[in-house]
């Protein structure tokens, strides 16, 4: 297990764990889905000032109290004075790094409880998260709840379609899966494979009109010297 030692206003530092050694994913599934999010939310807010994506990091949100966490499968960190190095970085200690989470998702596994899900719904509320998704792979659900005031509210229909007030995103349930949109609409997010499979058709459609315009250019300089001739 990583752990980071932080002094602290008694004599011995507290220790704040950086993982508790248990795999990021426990299906297949429930990791492609994770990794969409996470590699989705870089792309749309990388270069952001103060804004960090982070997934299954620690986040501790009370000075002093290493027992009060959770790894949060994606977690959209805003308003940090300072990005951290990662190396630096490790767990996310709130009251040192600043900021605060914008949105915290949950990709359920077959092993989440209800009671779980509970007690993650009700940590995100107390300590101050601004939206939370929670999707079942399995069954196809959407569940998302934006604070209202003081506490998180739950979003009716949100499997019908949902804009993201934290991030600008737009998702939505279609069958089993999840659907999400970069912010003006027009790029939807896939798997790893799906974007590995979207990059290589557009280099193909790169390549393809690249040789079309050197043999547009080949033409044009064939006719000027046919034109050249008969002038």
């Amino acid at each position: 297990m990583v752990v980071t030692a932080v002094p602290s206003s008694a004599q011995r530092p507290v220790v704040y764990p950086e993982s508790d050694g248990a795999p990021m994913a426990e299906s297949w599934l429930q990791a492609e889905v994770i990794h969409m999010l996470k590699t989705g939310f870089v792309r749309v807010l990388r270069g952001q000032p103060g804004v960090v994506v982070g997934g299954d990091n620690f986040w501790y949100p009370v000075e002093g109290d290493p027992t009060t966490v959770v790894a949060p499968d994606v977690i959209v960190i805003v308003g940090m004075p300072r990005i951290p190095h990662v190396r630096e970085m490790g767990s996310y200690r709130q009251w040192e790094h600043g900021g605060h989470p914008a949105l915290v998702v949950e990709v359920l596994s077959p092993s989440n409880t209800a009671a779980e899900m509970m007690r993650k719904l009700e940590f995100y509320d107390r300590h101050g998260a601004d939206e939370y998704w929670m999707f079942d792979p399995e069954a196809g659900t959407l569940q998302v709840w934006v604070r209202d005031g003081v506490h998180l509210a739950r979003v009716p229909d949100a499997e019908r379609g949902h804009v993201s007030a934290a991030t600008g995103v737009q998702v939505r349930t279609d069958g089993l899966d999840l659907v999400v949109h970069d912010p003006d609409g027009t790029h939807r997010w896939g798997t790893l494979e799906a974007e590995v499979l979207a990059m290589e058709h557009a280099l193909e459609r790169a390549a393809d009109a690249e040789s079309a315009a050197a043999a547009a250019l080949e033409e044009v300089a064939r006719l000027r010297a046919l034109l050249d001739r008969e002038r």
